[in-house]
């Protein structure tokens, strides 16, 4: 499938990785940890999970972030991948959202993850991608291939869900001032208290590393002589 080549980030979800250098931004009662064979529905060997618990009346969230290097300086093309599994979410006009939010100096990029779908930040409006594509209760893994050759203020994104693109060229022209390469993974309750969603890994490069058999060889390096950092699509895929 298309996913990112991680070439600055490969996060994995394990206890140490959270160990190292991701500072827990939790507020009131709300819980970011390391967890294994979680969520008891699908379970994975180790994940991170973010609880809100009784967040509501405080407006507590549960986060984690890190500045993990230069987002910078991937260049003119940025590739995220993560695998999600959103055990309960509310609205996002409620604010009871899970939130992976990835900066550059000058740019971010905010997405959110809600019982009323999947939305990219603009700047000024939440843009839904499809309609209530996020679904509760099931790992889904997204990709959001996001190009900024026209510069940071007509950046744009292509979505890919579990292997299928959703939705191409969404504006993502998110500009502003912020430490580059910071990286925010948040679960928010702001209207409703216990509020919980896992990760089981986060990607982050300038370009797709195919994972998957492709011309009979598993997870390639290249395609055809060509490196798949540089190929968008395989069959139209």
């Amino acid at each position: 499938m298309p996913i990112s080549n991680a070439s600055l980030l490969d996060l994995a979800g394990t206890a140490a990785e959270l160990a190292d250098g991701w500072t827990d931004a939790d507020t009131g009662e709300a819980v970011s940890t390391s967890e294994v064979n979680a969520p008891a529905a699908d379970p994975k060997a180790t994940v991170w999970s973010f609880d809100s618990k009784t967040s509501a009346v405080t407006n507590d969230h549960a986060e984690r972030n890190k500045d993990v290097g230069s987002i910078d300086g991937l260049g003119n093309r940025i590739v995220i991948s993560v695998k999600v599994y959103c055990d309960a979410i509310g609205t996002l006009a409620n604010q009871d959202y899970f939130i992976l939010a990835i900066f550059r100096s000058d740019w971010g990029f905010d997405v959110v993850f809600v019982s009323d779908g999947l939305y990219i930040y603009d700047g000024a409006v939440w843009n839904e991608i499809g309609t209530d594509i996020v679904v509760q209760d099931t790992w889904q893994e997204w990709t959001f291939d996001v190009d900024i050759s026209g510069g940071v203020a007509a950046a744009v994104c292509d979505v890919y869900l579990n292997n299928v693109l959703q939705a191409s060229d969404i504006d993502c022209s998110y500009t502003g001032t912020w430490t580059d390469g910071t990286i925010i993974l948040r679960q928010s309750g702001y209207g409703t208290d216990d509020l919980l969603s896992y990760i089981d890994w986060l990607k982050v490069g300038d370009g797709f590393g195919w994972t998957g058999k492709i011309n009979g060889v598993t997870n390639p390096a290249k395609i055809n002589g060509i490196a798949v950092a540089n190929i968008a699509k395989v069959l139209g895929i």
